[in-house]
């Protein structure tokens, strides 16, 4: 039940916010003064953390590469379209 919080909190937060939390995990590991177990956790959180930034990048990468200038509007077009 905690896991399935946690996983929503993260996509709760806009992509700034998820870095802004990753930098932190990675400065607590970097000092090395974690316990093995602490370190595992930060680890797990911190992965979690760079999945849900690399899928907002990708969103936002795809409905980029959506947008097509056309006679001086942009225009969205079905991803699939896109050669």
């Amino acid at each position: 039940m905690v896991k399935a919080k946690t996983k929503a909190k993260e996509n709760d937060l806009t992509f700034e916010q998820s870095l802004e939390e990753l930098e932190t995990l990675v400065d607590k590991l970097e000092r090395g003064q974690l316990s093995l177990d602490e370190s595992l956790d930060t680890f797990e959180n911190g992965m979690k953390l760079a999945r849900v930034c690399t899928q907002k990048l990708t969103k936002a990468e795809r409905k980029i590469e959506q947008l097509i200038e056309k006679n001086g509007e942009l225009k969205t077009e079905p991803f699939d379209k896109i050669e």
